[in-house]
């Protein structure tokens, strides 16, 4: 009688670990992941490159990491991902790497596009690039040897919407009974009159108020931001599209939209690190992916 208890705690420690979430853990935050593979090296004695697909909300992202036993190596820059059929997949560094236990690491988002078009093809080849120290860059690359990726991506983000697609749902005009619900039948006639209050805000749209610099996010304040200045002999207007959520922090930007004057890679880097730098106030009814800009003006000192 007394290997009964033992065995039911067997089979119950057993179920919990099945049940059990993946988790990708990065700074301070931790993502809901699948299983990592491996792609080779495709230069010889090199450290293999470990990926794996993941949830941040309601974005989709895709996590990269490698070991490294030189301190301070950081994946950096564009992630490039190269399919079986031929379609190439650029994916904007988000500014979220680190270095831990001789690993590098990554988290770089997904719009709904690209998750669709790995849903069809396997990953060939990634392309990445090691920063150390923040000096020296080099480029490598990985490739599949025999995993399929697609079935991971099909059973990881079934049913999922990414930021790409709910962007396009904010973009539509709610209509009356959704206004109702959100801001109350007594506003529904301001709300008839000013629009969706937290509508997507384009750089230089009618009614942004930031048409030549600072930012655009409808319904928001603005609680604090800073500023990551440029390390070359280059000036001009970068124009970063930003995805927020309902805490007011930054959770994709893309810098070099609409509106920029000078697209140098040295600009767009500090740009869009800018971009993450800020922060807008917590707002339970706001959207939980809302899109809008920030503008960052370099200047040469003089």
């Amino acid at each position: 009688m007394k290997k009964i208890p033992i065995i039911l705690i067997s089979m119950l420690f057993i179920t919990l670990t099945a049940n059990g979430q993946n988790l990708f853990f990065i700074g301070e935050n931790s993502y809901p992941c699948t299983e990592s593979f491996a792609l080779q090296s495709n230069l010889d004695g090199r450290e293999d490159l470990n990926v794996l697909f993941a949830k941040d909300g309601a974005t989709a992202v895709i996590a990269v990491t490698t070991k490294s036993s030189l301190q301070g190596t950081i994946i950096s820059g564009k992630l490039i991902i190269y399919l079986d059929d031929g379609t190439v997949i650029t994916c904007m560094d988000r500014g979220e790497s680190s270095y831990v236990d001789d690993t590098a690491k990554a988290v770089y988002s997904l719009t709904n596009e690209q998750v669709n078009k790995m849903k069809n093809s396997n990953i060939n080849t990634v392309r990445y690039i090691l920063k150390m120290y923040d000096i020296q860059e080099v480029n490598r690359s990985a490739s599949n040897k025999a995993i399929s990726t697609k079935d991971l991506t099909v059973k990881f983000f079934n049913n999922f919407d990414s930021v790409t697609e709910v962007a396009v749902k904010e973009d539509q005009e709610p209509d009356k009974k959704k206004l109702d619900a959100l801001m109350g039948e007594n506003n529904d006639k301001q709300g008839r009159f000013n629009g969706y209050p937290y509508a997507t805000s384009y750089y230089g749209s009618p009614g942004s108020g930031s048409g030549t610099g600072g930012y655009g996010l409808n319904g928001r304040s603005l609680v604090s931001k800073g500023a990551v200045q440029q390390e070359c002999n280059q000036e001009g207007r970068v124009v970063v599209k930003i995805v927020v959520d309902r805490t007011g922090k930054v959770i994709s930007a893309i810098p070099g939209v609409k509106g920029t004057t000078n697209n140098d890679p040295c600009l767009l880097e500090p740009a869009k690190k800018t971009a993450f730098k800020h922060k807008w106030n917590l707002d339970s009814n706001a959207p939980s992916q809302q899109i809008g800009f920030v503008v960052v003006n370099f200047k040469l000192g003089g």
